[in-house]
């Protein structure tokens, strides 16, 4: 490929990239990305109680008694209390069968109760303890780590740095050099996941161990992700 060529099509791709951004010089415009592979240390459960009775007589204080019951096994079992939360408490009628046609069943009462857990090894005791509770389900449960900004901002970091590397690549083969960045910004949109799997990673590496764990519990890793836009000024060699 000429290089007249690779100078044509790496300006398509600067136009394209840029956007609505206009700049007085030759630049380049370039994505880097980079994902840590961190093993968690929290597991953030999310349940939900609910109870139903046939008439409202007595549900709330049943479902009352149920949610205290939950909260006391949860503070004996060592989780901390400031991690403790009752949330979205909702009473109400529970109808069933086809729209049009449904009939009343009764009443219901629902809380969500979420804790985070520290120490993995009390995984297996916490789940089966939960288990022995009435109308308790566990929703979900999501890995995370107490030090996140930290590796939030370590991969932002080399995301830059991989932008920086891009560049310079691309101004070597086209016979220029690179100058001063004209603009950086990050894309927070990887940070959130949302389509974090179809992007390209320039930077990916696994930062510590996982803790001790409940022999049952695979606790994996968690990717934190940094993605970052830059445009740096193409200058002639020196």
């Amino acid at each position: 490929m000429t290089r007249r060529i690779v100078l044509a099509l790496v300006l398509g791709l600067m136009a394209s990239a840029a956007g609505a951004d206009e700049f007085e010089t030759r630049h380049v415009t370039v994505y880097g990305t980079a994902t840590l592979q961190v093993a968690p240390d929290q597991m953030k459960w999310h349940l939900n109680v609910r109870n139903i009775k046939p008439t409202s007589a007595g549900v709330v204080e049943e479902h009352s008694g149920i949610v205290a019951s939950v909260l006391t096994f949860l503070k004996e079992s060592q989780i901390t209390e400031a991690t403790i939360q009752t949330s979205h408490m909702q009473l109400g009628e529970k109808w069933s069968g086809p729209r049009g046609s449904s009939v009343r069943e009764g009443y219901f009462a629902s809380t969500d109760v979420d804790f985070t857990l520290t120490d993995f090894t009390m995984y297996s005791p916490i789940w089966i303890g939960l288990s022995a509770f009435p109308n308790v389900t566990v929703r979900g449960i999501d890995m995370d780590h107490t030090d996140r900004i930290r590796f939030q901002n370590e991969a932002r970091v080399k995301a830059v740095l991989a932008a920086g590397d891009k560049a310079e690549g691309i101004a070597e083969a086209l016979g220029l050099r690179l100058g001063e960045p004209l603009i950086v910004d990050e894309d927070l949109s990887a940070t959130e996941g949302w389509w974090a799997h179809s992007i390209t990673t320039n930077v990916e590496a696994s930062v510590g161990e996982p803790a001790g764990v409940d022999e049952s519990l695979a606790a994996g890793s968690i990717a934190v992700r940094a993605r970052v836009r830059a445009v740096f000024e193409l200058l002639p060699q020196q």
